[in-house]
């Protein structure tokens, strides 16, 4: 019996260092991997997310300045007798002013 045990933990032995090293390769390698390419996944993520926020926000934008339009030509409407329905003129000119103006302010805060 003990010459059967005997070449069996010889065999034991001899097949864990395949193992091992197959382990150790492979930790290298996912070092590396992680080293290289992780970083460039999370940039990538990081620009793909920037820019569907930044898409979002310009059509947010477009639609804050559609409800303003139409706000202010409604207002416009009911208080003054002279604006006719549908007309925009006065609309324009009044955002017009007020964008001007806060260009205005913001071009001075950039000289400062």
């Amino acid at each position: 019996m003990m010459s059967d045990d005997a070449p069996a933990s010889t065999t034991n032995a001899g097949e864990d260092w395949p193992v091992k090293a197959t382990q150790t390769l492979v930790g290298y390698v996912d070092t590396v991997r992680t080293a290289t390419t992780g970083k460039a996944l999370v940039a990538s993520r990081a620009l793909v997310y920037f820019m569907a926020m930044g898409l979002i926000a310009i059509m947010l934008l477009i639609l804050v300045l559609v409800l303003l339009v139409r706000l202010v030509m409604s207002i416009s409407e009911s208080i003054l007798p002279f604006i006719d329905n549908g007309e925009v003129w006065l609309t324009y000119l009044v955002l017009g002013v007020i964008f001007w103006a806060v260009g205005g302010i913001l071009w001075k805060k950039k000289g400062a």
